[in-house]
């Protein structure tokens, strides 16, 4: 479900930019793609794959995608942080595998500490990772959110990236919002219930 949404998703960015005339190597002049959690990671290297059939090469596949895409965490708990055997991957979507891979390979090169491997020992494919490696901005959505994924769960990232982990606080109460989007409603509700 994860790789098919995200599969149609990056589908659509790539006809939508092809008809706006923008250029495979635009990509991030056409679209900006947020990754709310780690659910649409294959986001990344299914775009990576269009734009290589598009005609970009691998390396320049790359970059555009990680021009494009941002990724916002949203809890430090095990479902923002998925994990997936690469065993799955390959029944899947076996034309990502060999990208992944080599994302993986990248990223060690340059990172060799094992905590920030997109592929662990067990060949576990650690999402947050590859989506850390490969946006812009990584954010967390409330200042004390953001200090929790940049002193502890994501250190080993924020050290190395601290260009790209920056906060940007989200929600707003149901309340306020109805004060603002509906006031005549909210004036009745406090007329019958209290302010």
């Amino acid at each position: 479900q994860e790789y098919f949404l995200s599969s149609a998703a990056a589908q659509l960015i790539v006809s939508d930019m092809k008809c706006r005339g923008f250029a495979p190597q635009q990509l991030d002049r056409a679209a900006v793609v947020q990754l709310n959690d780690t659910h649409p990671t294959l986001m990344i290297p299914e775009l990576i794959r269009l734009l290589v059939q598009e005609g970009l090469d691998l390396d320049a596949a790359i970059r555009t995608v990680s021009r494009t895409c941002a990724y916002t965490n949203h809890t430090i708990l095990a479902e923002a942080l998925e994990k997936w055997p690469m065993s799955y991957i390959q029944r899947v979507a076996p034309q990502l595998v060999p990208i992944i891979r080599e994302m993986d390979r990248r990223a060690k090169s340059v990172f060799p500490d094992p905590r920030m491997a997109i592929i662990d020992d067990k060949d576990v494919v650690h999402m947050a990772h590859m989506d850390i490696h490969y946006t812009y901005s990584t954010n967390g959505v409330a200042a004390l959110h953001t200090e929790i994924l940049k002193t502890s769960e994501l250190k080993p990232f924020a050290d190395v990236y601290s260009y790209k982990f920056n906060n940007k606080t989200n929600g707003v109460t149901f309340r306020r919002w109805l004060e603002v989007c509906n006031p005549r409603l909210a004036t009745l509700i406090d007329d019958c219930i209290g302010n």
